[in-house]
């Protein structure tokens, strides 16, 4: 294939993945004769292959982060793995590689041997190959995520910006959330709301009882139904005041629950996969921050709004999820059931505009 290869790594999950599509499109859009190879975890390789029509090859590196293979250890890959894929990239004499500037990065820098490494990051991390050219733009706390993704493609001669995420809904999905919705008796004459209460990280995590605060007026004021929606050990942030409430947290896998959230109409949620899911799926939410920056991850558009009040204390280590809250979640306190309340009226709102 004409034009050399290209090299993205996207080593995230659900989120990330999501806010890495609308760069890689754009990249298959900029360079059709290139032959583009995606890197993603284990943890993102079903996601990652629903959009695999924007590379020309998805192969699996997996670096041992904690956060994702916990309890997995099928996706656990050995150094050797991990270096026996870079060897094998090295051959494809790669132009560039589009990589985060650490370590990782760093890795596949000096086994691939690309001519161009592009990346974010405020300079060249050390022991990097003298013939690496690096080509990294500065990390920007307030720019949206996708498009300072889309942003790597300068150098590449690409100009591109990020728009709405994006994912699609199969045909057979519909039909099975059709069919999960009848078995759970969910009446169809009336809107569903969908309540996230988990994050990935209890720091982040707004308090369960304000969910259910927040549940019993929408069930209350508005007429809606309300499903508790989540990984499998999210089932107790359910408050024991909703149980009444369909609780689906822990039952429907990702393409279930994405063909779910199609007929929602409102998703409230924490920053999350699941909320980047609801917005690429054009669902109205309201989303409650605290130790991260909606500015960066937030949804964009008259149909979301984010809720932040306060910074995040000074030490927070909201990255890591072996950690815990050293401040008695002070920034998700912050965050009033009224003041959620009246962002859910606003986007309900624009939504029916």
């Amino acid at each position: 294939m004409k034009g050399g290869s290209i090299i993205v790594f996207s080593p995230g999950h659900l989120g990330d993945i999501l806010h890495a599509i609308p760069m890689l499109k754009a990249l298959r859009g900029g360079k059709p004769e290139a032959k583009i190879i995606w890197l993603v975890g284990p943890w993102s390789e079903a996601l990652a292959r629903r959009h695999a029509g924007y590379a020309d090859e998805i192969r699996i590196f997996g670096p041992q982060l904690p956060r994702y293979v916990r309890g997995h250890r099928e996706w656990r890959q050995s150094a050797r793995e991990q270096w026996k894929t870079a060897l094998s990239l090295r051959k494809e004499g790669a132009e560039y590689l589009i990589a985060p500037a650490d370590g990782v990065g760093r890795f596949l820098a000096n086994a691939i041997c690309p001519k161009q490494w592009v990346g974010i990051g405020e300079w060249r991390p050390p022991r990097v190959r003298a013939e690496v050219q690096t080509l990294f733009q500065p990390y920007e706390k307030d720019r949206y995520e996708a498009d300072a993704l889309a942003g790597l493609l300068r150098p590449l001669g690409i100009e591109a910006h990020a728009g709405r995420l994006e994912y699609a809904v199969a045909p057979e999905e519909r039909k099975s959330a059709a069919d999960f919705l009848a078995a759970e008796k969910v009446d169809p004459s009336r809107p569903l709301a969908l309540m996230a209460p988990g994050s990935g990280w209890s720091g982040k995590n707004w308090l369960p009882e304000r969910f259910g605060a927040v549940a019993e007026w929408l069930a209350r004021e508005k007429g809606f139904q309300v499903a508790w929606v989540g990984g499998g050990g999210e089932q107790s942030l359910v408050p024991a005041s909703r149980a009444s409430d369909f609780n689906w947290a822990g039952k429907t896998p990702l393409p279930l629950l994405a063909a779910l959230m199609e007929r929602a109409k409102l998703f409230v949620g924490n920053d999350g996969g699941l909320l980047h899911m609801a917005a690429a799926l054009d669902v109205p939410t309201v989303s409650v921050w605290g130790p991260t920056n909606p500015g960066k991850w937030g949804p964009k558009g008259a149909i979301h709004r984010q809720i932040r009040k306060v910074e995040r204390c000074e030490g927070c280590i909201y990255w890591d999820y072996r950690e815990t809250c050293r401040h008695d979640h002070a920034c998700m306190k912050a965050v009033s059931i009224e003041e959620v309340q009246m962002a859910i009226r606003e986007v309900l709102r624009s939504g029916a505009s």
